[in-house]
């Protein structure tokens, strides 16, 4: 029952900043006072598991800007999402857009567009309860492995450069301009990116030989797909845990072995090209095969370990390196 208002709080702010770019005032409706509200609600920031994972709603304080200034000039808009978007976050908007310049450009010519998504998504990335999934995940997580993911997330809407990605200091940001808020979808994407942020906090990457191999990769993607399988626990079926379709995962099943060949001579390679022929999304290792073929190649190590070690013994990979889960998987390469 709150959805349709929520949306229709969503097409009250697009026509507010339509207004506003034709250089028209906008007069405030109780829609657009209803979704401020809910955002007031929302804690500009967020910090979990002890303190070590921190998530920064940016998105909030865009979308309060917005509406908060819906009658005045776009000039004061930006001025304002400057003061309170950019500056208190300036160095994930220089990692991620640029510097001041360049987002008081993409501010005044894509973020206030009428067309921008913020417009469509913002009811529904305020009705997600983005929050409580994450506290859900982390709080599984902890309790499942005693180890915390450390790190900062910054969930925004941006220049769209990608739906969900990190840093090379292990930072994340989901940019909503790329993704849509679907319940379903993010509550299981957070096991995973968690994960990864648990696997990379732990010490074993400075001891590891494998560090940034192929193996490596593959070991540490199927981890983080079988941590989404488990918390799924029963909800998502292997293909979904590894964003497969049950016609890729079929086809993956019935030539493993011709993958696992077209593989082994790769896994010791640091070459970026080979790792993104095992993990992009649109690059296949064999003809006719589904792409990320590392990712299914990963999980099936992952399987081979749980049947060896136990159901939760997925946890333990956390600390191996990476040829010491192949080896004790007992899966052939």
């Amino acid at each position: 029952m709150r959805t349709q208002p929520l949306l229709l709080a969503g097409l009250s702010l697009c026509c507010s900043v339509h207004l506003l770019a034709q250089g028209t005032t906008a007069r405030p409706g109780p829609l657009d006072d209803s979704i401020a509200r809910q955002l007031a609600a929302i804690p500009a920031e967020l910090y979990l598991a002890d303190s070590s994972l921190r998530i920064v709603n940016v998105y909030k304080g865009e979308a309060s800007t917005i509406l908060e200034l819906r009658t005045h000039e776009p000039s004061a808009i930006v001025e304002a999402l400057v003061l309170r978007v950019y500056q208190p976050y300036a160095s994930f908007w220089r990692g991620y857009l640029g510097d001041e310049a360049r987002f008081r450009e993409w501010a005044a010519t894509s973020l206030l567009a009428p067309d921008h998504p913020i417009h469509s998504r913002l009811a529904g990335l305020v009705n997600l309860k983005l929050d409580s999934l994450f506290t859900a995940s982390t709080a599984w997580l902890v309790r499942m492995t005693g180890r915390r993911p450390r790190g900062t997330w910054y969930i925004v809407f941006g220049p769209g450069w990608t739906d969900m990605g990190g840093f090379t200091d292990g930072t994340m940001v989901a940019d909503f301009t790329k993704m849509d808020p679907d319940p379903k979808s993010l509550e299981f994407k957070f096991p995973h990116e968690l994960t990864h942020m648990v696997q990379g906090a732990r010490n074993a990457p400075r001891t590891d030989p494998d560090t940034g191999t192929v193996l490596s990769r593959m070991v540490s993607e199927g981890l983080a797909c079988y941590a989404t399988y488990a918390y799924a626990a029963g909800r998502l079926t292997p293909a979904q845990s590894v964003g497969y379709t049950a016609a890729e995962w079929a086809w993956a099943i019935t030539h493993e072995r011709d993958l696992v060949v077209a593989a082994r001579p790769f896994l010791h390679s640091r070459e970026r090209p080979q790792l993104d022929r095992f993990a992009a999304r649109n690059q296949q290792l064999v003809d006719s095969g589904p792409a990320a073929v590392g990712y299914f190649l990963g999980f099936r190590i992952m399987q081979a370990y749980v049947a060896q070690h136990g159901p939760t013994s997925w946890t333990d990979v956390i600390d191996l390196p990476a040829q010491g889960v192949l080896s004790r998987s007992g899966y052939k390469f």
